[in-house]
């Protein structure tokens, strides 16, 4: 399925004046209304598409994605504003905004609506692709760059839609020092160990790290009352840069290439108790990986 042939090319509006979100939200809906003919609670909806966003907090970088879904909607609404001037929408944005996808799900549409916004995002993650569509005259336009680009809605969500890159990676010979430090920063505490040509070859937990730092006496305890040495904190503190990675990660539990549906690899990630799962290619190379946050925010809250 093309995604031009879910857009409605009358819910494509240019010159959108408003100066700050809930004005922009506003004419956009308002414009909306008119076209479709149907009864809308503007301040409502307006309402609820900020408090969705602010209890979400997902940055922006350039385009706008505001979602409601309500019981009311009788059908999936995605209406689109083009902005003259670049805004910040929030406090959090990574970027002003110059253009805004806003979705109206019914009960019955989250599917097409998370397979739509991911057909979207896909496109405009290709550099030049959001100033393309920013920059479009018209509505026709519009409709016309995402048809030459042959943008396709996919039958399913899969990993590739889910996942996460860019994150913090290490390497087997890298220290425990090193690692505590990617931990803290990326405020992660799985992260993937690549071999030098990409490869996953490992992951490396903080628990795997204070586990090794631990008596193996002390696992055996029911009664854990009695501890209070600092002693095995101070081991580590003593001791990370003697040790490397390679000698405390463990191999994989979960790997699943990009185009594995959702389901497959969320039932095996709830099955086996697994929080993270790592994405890699054809030849075991390294992509991205999916924890069960991700499913969470792009999915149940997407």
């Amino acid at each position: 399925m093309k995604l031009v042939s879910i857009l409605n090319e009358e819910l494509i509006f240019t010159g959108i004046n408003g100066v700050s979100r809930s004005g922009i939200y506003t004419e956009m809906l308002k414009k909306a209304q008119s076209v479709l003919g149907i009864p809308l609670n503007v301040d409502q909806i307006v309402s609820g598409l900020i408090e969705r966003e602010d209890t979400l907090q997902i940055p922006y970088e350039g385009c706008a994605l505001p979602h409601l879904r309500n019981a009311g909607f009788d059908d999936l609404y995605i209406i689109i504003g083009i902005l003259p001037k670049p805004i910040h929408f929030k406090e959090s944005d990574v970027a002003p905004c110059d253009l805004v996808v806003m979705s109206l799900i019914s009960p019955d549409t989250s599917d097409l609506y998370l397979k739509s916004l991911s057909a979207m995002v896909r496109f405009l993650a290709k550099p030049g692709n959001l100033k393309k569509l920013s920059t479009a005259k018209n509505a026709a336009g519009f409709l016309e760059i995402l048809r030459e680009a042959n943008v396709t809605v996919r039958n399913n969500l899969v990993a590739e839609d889910v996942m996460v890159s860019g994150a913090g990676v290490l390497r087997e010979n890298d220290t425990l020092s090193t690692a505590l430090d990617c931990f803290s920063r990326d405020d992660n505490t799985t992260v993937p160990v690549l071999d030098n040509n990409g490869h996953l070859v490992g992951v490396l937990t903080a628990i795997d790290i204070l586990k090794g730092f631990i008596p193996e006496y002390i696992f055996r305890m029911d009664n854990l009352e009695f501890l209070t040495s600092f002693e095995p904190f101070t081991r580590i503190f003593q001791e990370e840069n003697q040790h490397v990675v390679k000698d405390y990660m463990h191999a994989p539990r979960i790997k699943v290439h990009p185009e594995t549906p959702l389901i497959q690899f969320t039932v095996k990630m709830v099955k086996n108790n697994v929080r993270t799962c790592f994405v890699v290619d054809a030849d075991g190379k390294y992509i991205g990986e999916i924890m069960i946050r991700n499913i969470v925010k792009k999915v149940l809250r997407g």
